[in-house]
């Protein structure tokens, strides 16, 4: 005998029963202004977001910490900044200001960035100066988007977000040339002097050293101080979590629409923001959930008892509350729709440590009365995909950007964040099986191999990323070596200098946010090699580190360089690339010559004004490393390489 239990989830809003909500007035920003405002262009990854008191003069701020992977305006050799943004929470007392850009811990930026009056680095225009970079669906070259979603009435701009690729907009911030912004008071003469980018500003603000710092209750908006941001999805019912198991065998949900009483008075309208709402979630690269639409006229009224009472096995949207279910609202405020499931009393195998209850219907029910907030079809979508979230097992999140978060939003659409998207990856995991490696080969340091995965169908059409990642103990820890890659099925991998016969490689999806108890701390998605792979060492090593150019007579130059750290090396390659191209990402090297004796030193006409030179060691058809860039990264192979590469990362 089946015993039922039903669980439901409210969503309520009091903004608009005071009048209309305070919204930031923002002329739109073009990136050509930011290229010539930026004193400072990088690309970065997000390594700590918080804020901090300053004790002398009580200011309030959020500090961000950027580790420096590429620098398109600036010092080449920075590694290093913090920013300094307004807003914050210290105690029990918060400040949230509108239109300043949040940076999340972990996601890779690009930033244009400019220094206050203090010398403090600040983003330029606020958030439309900070692009979060992501792989491109066609995977093409990176997209870089700025998110305009929520910042105020923008003018001059109807699409939110908005994306460029990042070669674009290197290319733009080089052609585009540094104007210093005029100031006044005393400092304005000296600054407008400069037409140069790099005067006046500190990679750490003045107040550094004297700040302290949150106890730990951060910024909602930025995660928890000192680290990254927590997981703040849970389950809605917490001690009974409840998921729908027809994930597990790409089974779809089929919801049912009676569409009488909706808000925008027009069926058909209904019916495509209600799918809006579905796609949200169903198009989750890191979910397996499928949610879609059933009888798009269905008559749930003419058969049932009200879903929030009576347990009949059908999914269904109601609008205009049929069944009197919810209070009504007043002067626009109130609950505007409740969402939930019931539930079957069992549980099965655990999924990420956590065992679940079987799904067996859900519902969404909006209330009556409510066209001064829901005649609007993005929140419409909104709500519903809230409800949504409700019906297929999330509680309410303490994140801010989070669509399950208890207060609507307003304009949003049914756009999930990150913590959403957490949560439907570890309730309804894809599952991936590793191919090759799996135990029991044999690789060598320097050569190309290729990487080989399966993972379930993703309905959604996009099939997200993923990381891979190598283990030298045996699975006890595991190092990346390619993230957020194209969840394609193959990539190649230049295996590094990591000799030995415990090595194991893993495809894996991490989580946005970071993941807390009881969910797995690295993973809600991965598998690994069944068994150790071995790595052996390479027959040709790299050059040592040091590489010297000295000017010869007639215009020559001489290259100068350590001896390989192989023995066994026979002659050098000397090659030579544009730096010109090299700053717009661009490697271009190609060689001088293919010979270079074994002198450690060659006299050689170079063949631009504005180069850089890599050498390489070489055992007959084979040669060695170009070494690795600032970013740890291995060389490219030139388009007109010298031999057969045998790669060392023993060497640089």
């Amino acid at each position: 005998m089946h015993r039922w239990r039903i669980i439901g989830g409210i969503l309520a809003t009091g903004l608009w029963a005071a009048g209309t909500v305070p919204a930031a007035l923002s002329v739109y920003m073009p990136p050509e202004e930011l290229s010539a405002r930026a004193t400072l262009v990088v690309e970065a990854r997000v390594a700590e977001s918080r804020p901090g008191l300053d004790a002398d003069s009580g200011e309030l701020h959020t500090y961000i910490t950027l580790q420096i992977e590429h620098v398109h305006r600036g010092p080449a050799r920075l590694t290093e900044v913090v920013v300094r943004e307004p807003g914050g929470r210290w105690g029990d007392v918060v400040h949230e200001v509108d239109a300043v850009p949040v940076y999340r811990p972990g996601e890779r930026i690009l930033a244009y960035l400019e220094p206050a009056s203090d010398g403090a680095l600040r983003t330029v225009g606020m958030f439309f100066g900070k692009f979060r970079l992501e792989e491109s669906r066609t995977r093409g070259p990176l997209l870089a988007t700025r998110d305009l979603e929520g910042q105020g009435t923008i003018l001059g701009l109807a699409e939110r977000p908005e994306s460029f690729t990042r070669n674009d907009l290197v290319a733009l911030t080089a052609g585009v040339p540094y104007r210093q912004a005029p100031r006044a008071g005393r400092r304005a003469k000296r600054e407008r002097a400069s037409s140069e980018p790099g005067h006046d500003w500190s990679p750490r603000p003045p107040e550094w050293e004297r700040l302290t710092w949150d106890d730990g209750r951060s910024d909602p908006r930025l995660g928890t101080a000192g680290g990254p941001a927590t997981a703040r999805f849970v389950a809605l019912n917490s001690s009974n979590p409840s998921r729908w198991n027809e994930a597990d065998s790409d089974t779809a949900v089929v919801v049912n629409l009676q569409p009488d009483g909706n808000p925008l008075h027009d069926n058909q309208a209904a019916i495509d923001e209600i799918t809006r709402a579905f796609d949200a979630w169903t198009n989750v690269p890191q979910s397996r959930l499928q949610l879609t639409m059933g009888d798009t006229d269905f008559d749930y009224t003419g058969q049932y008892a009200s879903p929030s009472s009576s347990f009949s096995g059908v999914n269904v949207v109601l609008f205009d509350d049929p069944y009197d279910d919810i209070s009504d609202s007043t002067g626009c405020g109130g609950v505007l729709a409740i969402g939930g499931y019931w539930r079957g009393a069992s549980v099965g195998a655990p999924i990420n440590n956590v065992s679940f209850h079987p799904s067996l219907q859900l519902y969404v029910i909006f209330n009556n009365d409510f066209e001064c907030y829901l005649s609007d079809p993005d929140n419409l979508a909104e709500i519903a995909a809230h409800e949504l979230g409700h019906a297929i097992g999330f509680g309410h999140s303490a994140e801010f950007d989070a669509i399950m978060r208890s207060n609507a939003y307003g304009g949003r659409g049914p756009r999930l964040g990150a913590d959403d998207i957490d949560a439907a990856h570890c309730h309804y995991p894809h599952t991936f099986t590793l191919l090759t490696p799996n135990g029991g080969e044999t690789w060598t340091s320097g050569d190309t191999e290729t990487i080989l995965w399966s993972s379930s169908v993703e309905v959604g059409g996009d099939p997200g990323t993923v990381d891979l990642e190598y283990s030298t103990d045996g699975g006890s820890s595991w190092t990346p070596f390619a993230t957020e890659t194209a969840n394609d099925g193959s990539h190649s991998w230049t295996v590094p200098d990591i000799q030995g016969h415990d090595v194991r490689v893993r495809v894996a999806r991490h989580a946005l946010g970071t993941l807390s108890s009881p969910y797995p701390a690295s993973s809600c998605s991965n598998d690994a090699s069944d068994a150790s792979l071995s790595v052996t060492a390479p027959i040709a090593g790299g050059i040592g580190a040091s590489l010297t150019i000295e000017k010869l007579a007639g215009g020559r130059i001489g290259v100068s360089w350590d001896a390989s750290c192989s023995t066994n090396a026979e002659t050098y390659a000397v090659y030579e690339g544009s730096l010109a191209a090299l700053r717009s990402g661009v490697w271009d090297h190609a060689p001088l010559t293919c010979d270079g004796g074994t002198d450690l030193t060659e006299p050689l006409t170079s063949i631009g004004t504005a180069s850089y030179f890599l050498v390489s060691a070489r055992l007959g058809t084979e040669e060695g490393s170009l070494g690795v860039d600032s970013s740890a990264r291995e060389r490219p192979e030139a388009a007109a390489a010298c031999g057969t590469r045998e790669v060392s990362s023993t060497c640089n």
